[in-house]
């Protein structure tokens, strides 16, 4: 299937994302700053009707709130748990929430098709396994000159993380995300416009067990159809955890790197300044 990985079901998504909705925030490092670097990034596109893919905490469609050009915000998501936490701590007249799948955003959101200025979306659309039908989706709900605006997770996020398990096995214990041609080869199926520009950012830990741990309370934890199934050694995962040592740095800390693709779409070309 065409712009598909091997990720979960959608279920199991929400249900994960809805049991770590409490603790998120606590340790959403990666998450704040990505979330930070695409609205900076973005900040042209800010106006008009907004709508948020992925909204989880609610972070930034309250920040989109507080643009004065902006004149309202949905955050959607899949997870129950994200939204109700959202509705409790951001109280603002512009946003509203919506329960439901990227992956089918017309029976989502029914009879709004056009009317987005702008859809975001930061760090959700790496967990569907069907980026067709979400960017289809996106396309028809976007306005004349709208603009799509993300970040997504690459294939090189927790590349420590993978070369460690796999000197000890051959099982997938790391999240796999879509590469970058099959993201811009999906995008252009839909968009006139691709843009997408590839960061790197590399965050540091003090121990492995505080790296899984922070990634099971951001929900993010392995959930591939082809992870491992069962309980997991402790054997094994001693010597995982002994081999990703050999990665400590002089400062006495762990490299754990991330890959996002900073993507701008839009349905229609810019027309250049001469007119043409």
């Amino acid at each position: 299937m065409p712009g598909s990985n091997f990720l979960p079901d959608v279920q199991q998504v929400a249900q994960a994302f809805s049991q770590a909705a409490a603790t998120y925030d606590q340790v959403a490092g990666l998450q704040r700053i990505v979330a930070d670097q695409l609205l900076k990034k973005g900040a042209d596109f800010h106006l008009g009707k907004v709508l948020d893919i992925g909204s989880g905490t609610g972070y930034v469609s309250a920040q989109l709130a507080d643009v004065a050009e902006v004149t309202a915000v949905t955050g959607l998501d899949i997870a129950e748990g994200m939204l109700n936490y959202a509705k409790s701590h951001h109280l603002n007249s512009k946003l509203n929430w919506h329960l439901g799948d990227a992956q089918q955003l017309p029976l989502t959101l029914l009879s709004n098709a056009k009317s987005y200025d702008l859809i975001i979306s930061s760090l959700a659309i790496q967990w569907c396994k069907n980026l067709d039908a979400v960017f289809s989706g996106v396309a028809h709900y976007l306005t004349e000159g709208g603009v799509f605006h993300g970040a997504i997770l690459g294939p090189q996020t927790l590349h420590q993380l993978k070369w460690a398990w796999s000197q000890v096995d051959n099982y997938q214990h790391v999240n796999e995300f879509v590469a970058l041609d099959t993201l811009k080869n999906t995008l252009t199926n839909h968009f006139v416009e691709v843009e997408i520009v590839c960061e790197l950012i590399e965050l540091k830990y003090p121990s492995v067990p505080q790296l899984t741990k922070d990634l099971k309370q951001l929900g993010a934890s392995n959930r591939n159809v082809h992870a491992a199934q069962g309980l997991m050694g402790v054997g094994r995962l001693r010597k995982m955890v002994q081999v990703y040592e050999s990665l400590r740095d002089d400062q006495g800390q762990l490299p754990v790197t991330y890959e996002v693709y900073y993507i701008t779409a839009k349905t229609n070309a810019s027309i250049t300044t001469d007119g043409t």
